[in-house]
């Protein structure tokens, strides 16, 4: 027997989402290379931050020779309203000294999804996906707990077919069978099942023998999209809004969906309506979005408890009409001339800020998965890494991930690209980051003040030793703080190798960055100095040394930190 014999393969919780008081179960996955039987221990250790939660022991655990096994273990239950947990597990020969195997994972526990709205999405629901579960297992470890079906339905205008098998307008075969038993698969794993909707989009058939039901521009002609769909008028008094509303009714009351994707495309903004009786209206789309959401947030409440409500907000309008509707987050689908770093910050700080504070989706595409150019795939695994960090250091969520290790790169679901099987890895640590330390990254009491507490005369916050810029630079790292009261939360983003600050580009890879200083004015007392990064020890944090000075602008406390990858973490615990 050799001591390598025995090895942990995966270490995953069987739920992307936990609610409070919910026993926490975890999957390790573990083999036995070996050609004798062994018997094994498992150890694993729940963390919230730095702090141990609970440890936990299983021994005598038997690995055949030339097999697999699969055991569920279970941490909690906790009663929390948000936290964010690191898990650790170990593998040992009962007797022996040296672990044989580790892995991480993390999980989150709340109250209510809505503190934590981590957004992905379903595609292909064609009859050969019958059985099969691996895109949703895939999810699953991405913490994924909201799932856009997307273009699921029979027509835009009629979306619950009775029929079992039918072909949706864009020519591809749908089983009915099989979208039910994904929304299934959903509520088994803590994922609510979100059925797609445009809010506006109808058959040309349908559209054509109902004229003074559509949409038409200033020249009288009906608005038409793709050559497909006809644009429906969407105003209160039109027969369109409460035919759509009763559609979406229809499609959480007969398939279970929990909510509804209100979708749309960023045009028209403006258009005419054309009454029966000849009479023509001016149209302002962005008055008309609140009513809308409004109604449908009214029916589907009738149908269902905790109805979920997103809406497509594309390029960011119309965020200042919506905002503070009934939907359940600012949903923003990102596109020019929104470019670069931080722009996505800007976008996400004024959904913030016109919503009282609802959490933020960004539907931000990288088209380098589908067009890698010069720097090849690796340049947009790059840009990814990136990108995941941009958006979680603002405060919001990527809607980026779907299917079995599916990316988006455009607005079209349907034709995603994959990741590279060796990237997986990567992309469940940034997941895992991002669950881990969620309730601090989004922690809702934070004030951001990187543009306000560092740099120039502000020296709330100093750093030495590295070029930085408050604002996503190229050639810098990017520096973002946010802060309450009882804890200081800064952000280091590595652009310094960046040949530009554009995020939807294939970025080159980095050099880390050594010999950061930093300085961070206090008041009260300081508890502990924590450092993460996703891109090192399995993202756990550790404690780090500081020095507390006095200035004559008060007390400062300083300390270097490790090497810098593509994206750490600094927590400054503070007490009163």
């Amino acid at each position: 027997m050799k001591r390598s014999d025995a090895r942990i393969i995966d270490f995953y919780p069987v739920k992307a989402q936990y609610r409070s008081g919910e026993k926490v179960t975890l999957s390790l996955e573990a083999a036995n290379d070996g050609d004798e039987p062994l018997l094994v221990s498992i150890g694993y250790t729940i963390f919230e931050v730095d702090r141990v939660v609970e440890t936990h022991a299983l021994s005598a655990v038997a690995l055949p020779p030339r097999e697999s096994v699969t055991v569920l273990v279970e941490a909690g239950p906790f009663e929390t309203d948000f936290a964010g947990y690191g898990a650790e597990a170990a593998l040992r020969i009962d007797g022996a000294d040296a672990d044989l195997g580790a892995a991480a994972t993390a999980f989150d526990v709340v109250r209510d999804w809505r503190l934590a709205p981590r957004y992905g999405f379903l595609s292909d629901f064609g009859a050969a996906e019958a059985g099969d579960e691996e895109d949703l297992k895939w999810m699953a470890k991405l913490h994924l707990n909201l799932v856009q079906f997307y273009d699921w339905m029979y027509r835009h205008d009629d979306l619950a077919s009775e029929e079992d098998a039918y072909v949706d307008l864009m020519g591809r075969e749908v089983s009915r069978r099989v979208v039910e038993e994904k929304i299934r698969g959903c509520h088994g794993r803590g994922m609510r099942a979100i059925a797609y909707g445009a809010v506006y989009a109808a058959s040309k058939p349908f559209a054509e023998s109902r004229p003074d039901w559509r949409l038409y521009t200033s020249a009288g002609d009906p608005y038409d999209f793709i050559g497909i769909f006809g644009i429906m008028n969407i105003a209160p008094d039109a027969p369109w809004s409460a035919h759509i509303v009763n559609e979406y009714k229809k499609a959480v009351e007969r398939l279970d969906f929990d909510g509804i994707h209100m979708d749309t495309y960023g045009f028209p903004k403006t258009g005419w309506s054309h009454a029966a009786d000849g009479r023509r209206r001016f149209e302002r789309l962005e008055s008309q979005f609140p009513a809308l959401i409004e109604s449908t947030r009214e029916a589907l409440s009738k149908v269902k408890d905790d109805v979920a409500l997103i809406f497509n907000n594309v390029g960011n309008w119309p965020v200042d009409a919506v905002a503070r509707s009934s939907q359940d987050a600012v949903y923003v689908e990102v596109w020019q001339p929104y470019e670069r770093y931080h722009h996505l910050t800007d976008i996400v700080r004024w959904a913030k800020r016109l919503s009282g504070g609802k959490p933020v989706i960004l539907a931000a595409y990288l088209k380098p998965f589908r067009e890698p150019g010069p720097l090849g795939v690796e340049g947009a695994e790059r840009a990814f890494r990136l990108a995941q960090a941009a958006i979680a250091a603002s405060g919001a969520y990527h809607l980026l991930h779907g299917e079995a290790g599916g990316v988006l790169t455009q607005g079209y679901y349907v034709d995603h690209s994959k990741l590279r099987p060796d990237f997986f890895r990567t992309v469940r640590d940034y997941a895992d980051f991002i669950v881990r330390y969620g309730h601090v990254l989004y922690d809702r009491r934070l004030r951001d003040v990187s543009m306000t507490h560092a740099d120039g005369d502000n020296l709330e916050y100093r750093f030495e030793g590295f070029p930085y810029s408050t604002y996503g630079e190229a050639g810098k790292v990017w520096t973002r703080i946010g802060e309450c009261d009882e804890r200081k939360v800064l952000h280091f983003i590595n652009l310094v190798s960046a040949a530009d600050d554009l995020w939807n580009e294939s970025k080159e890879a980095a050099s880390p960055v050594e010999g950061r200083i930093v300085s961070v004015a206090f008041d009260g007392e300081i508890e502990s100095v924590v450092h993460a990064s996703p891109d090192a020890d399995g993202g756990r944090a550790t404690a780090l040394a500081y020095r507390a000075e006095r200035t004559p602008r008060g007390f400062v406390a300083t300390f270097e930190l490790p090497a810098l990858l593509y994206w750490d973490v600094v927590v400054v615990r503070t007490k009163m």
